[in-house]
């Protein structure tokens, strides 16, 4: 479980530690949890607003396709002789 990323954390602490120093290492942590909590929140919003975006799409997608008729090929409309140009 703990593969090899403890001794790795616990160098990083050790030389967050020595560069900060001990008064201000919690409030660093700190400010770190909170941005990392906004980050975390931002990023649930935005999948959740894109999750329902492409339901509306999709919702959308499938009204217009039982609302339009078509007529041979998925064409929405027949089309007429002047449209398909000259035949030979």
């Amino acid at each position: 479980m703990f593969n090899g990323w403890f001794p790795e954390f616990g160098f990083i602490l050790f030389i967050a530690f020595l560069l900060f120093g001990p008064k201000k290492l919690p409030e660093i942590a700190r400010t770190l949890g909170k941005g990392l909590g906004e980050l975390r929140r931002a990023s649930n919003e935005l999948k959740t607003s894109l999750e329902e975006e492409i339901k509306n799409l999709d919702r959308h997608q499938d009204s217009v396709s039982e609302s339009t008729p078509t007529y041979g090929h998925n064409d929405p409309e027949p089309s007429t002789p002047e449209e398909s140009g000259p035949r030979s």
